[in-house]
């Protein structure tokens, strides 16, 4: 683990460890790709919950969620520990998270019939990212 890394426990996982090593050795799939992924997973969970809300659908959007979050570990530990840093790499680590919360939170805006409070969760989880990111260039 890097220096300015967040410690995050679930990194520390044998089974987590073992799939990031399995996906760094597999030189056809990139951690970008990895990052892309997520958005998949979020497309599919915002879709759900947008166009078939129920019981049912509310826990396979649950799920699509944590794939999403899977994804977003995965990426990173195939790029750092896997040594696939790229130039374009922490754009590829940023924006699709950026864009997948934002469509999740407005998807369970609408899901719940109030659309303005998802645009607004949306809104406060940009804010907080990127606020996080100043703080870390200040430091």
């Amino acid at each position: 683990m890097t220096e300015n890394r967040r410690p995050i426990s679930s990194r520390e996982h044998p089974l987590v460890q073992r799939i990031a090593a399995a996906l760094a050795r597999h030189r056809r799939i990139s951690p970008n790709q990895i990052s892309l992924l997520s958005m998949v997973f979020t497309a599919i969970g915002a879709t759900l919950l947008v166009f078939f809300p129920n019981p049912f659908t509310f826990i396979c959007a649950a799920l699509t969620a944590q794939m999403r979050l899977l994804c977003n570990l995965f990426d990173g530990m195939v790029a750092v520990e896997g040594g696939w840093k790229t130039p374009v790499g922490e754009m590829f680590n940023e924006l699709p998270d950026r864009v997948s919360d934002s469509l999740f939170y407005i998807a369970l805006g609408y899901a719940a019939q109030l659309p303005w409070l998802g645009y607004l969760a949306a809104l406060f989880a940009v804010g907080t990212a990127y606020s996080q990111g100043i703080k870390k260039q200040l430091h």
